[in-house]
């Protein structure tokens, strides 16, 4: 097949985003990209002015893949899906993650990207979307700390073969808490189906201790 000899920028910051993805944050150099493409460095200066420029395109890329990731259906409940994209992601593409939450990388800011939309499918939510908008706010932050240090322990290999299963069980409990949190503080009466949404509430256990071998595996 004949190399291309022509690039768009929608092509430069896919290849980007590809080094990201499989080699990490800090290895995108505009040969890399090039090399990425299969061409030398002159497509990414002719499209773009800097690499700064250039890795903020591939960053804002990033983070349209992750909302995506939160409005994927994992479940029947669209608030719990967004916990569960934030897990996939992070299991499923590490290094973006880490680019997105623990990079350096000049005035991008991911949650000034993520978190208006977020707000926007709470507010589109069938009974969640009436709440008062700073209970709205609230809950998502909540949410949001509970799902990112399990995100983190995950895309930093620290939760050995993690089991998404199991995490899901956590995040439909802990979810369960907040939203009856959130119900109660903006006054609301009880919602009677939310034990059917989101269970009852288990403490997130890893492991039933052996009381024969008096130890646990450890994350």
């Amino acid at each position: 097949m004949a190399r291309k000899s022509t690039f768009t920028r929608d092509d430069i910051l896919r290849a980007a985003l590809a080094v990201i993805a499989r080699d990490g944050f800090d290895t995108v150099t505009a040969r890399r990209v090039g090399e990425e493409l299969g061409a030398s460095t002159a497509p990414v200066y002719s499209n773009f002015g800097s690499m700064e420029v250039l890795t903020r395109g591939a960053l804002e890329l990033a983070s349209d893949q992750l909302l995506a990731y939160f409005r994927r259906p994992w479940t029947d409940e669209p608030f719990l899906n967004m916990g569960l994209g934030y897990l996939h992601f992070a299991h499923e593409h590490p290094n973006l993650f880490k680019a997105l939450y623990f990079e350096r990388h000049g005035d991008f800011d991911i949650e000034a990207r993520l978190v208006p939309a977020l707000l926007a499918d709470l507010d589109a939510h069938p009974w969640l979307g009436d709440l008062p908008r700073p209970i709205k706010e609230e809950l998502l932050f909540q949410a949001s700390v509970y799902s990112h240090g399990l995100a983190t322990l995950i895309c930093t290999g620290q939760w050995r073969n993690p089991d998404l299963t199991q995490a899901t069980t956590w995040l439909h409990s802990v979810g369960g808490l907040l939203v009856r949190a959130a119900v109660e503080a903006a006054g609301w009466p009880p919602c009677p189906d939310l034990d059917l949404r989101f269970g009852e509430f288990t403490i997130p256990w890893r492991i039933q201790p052996d009381p024969l071998r008096g130890d646990g595996d450890d994350v």
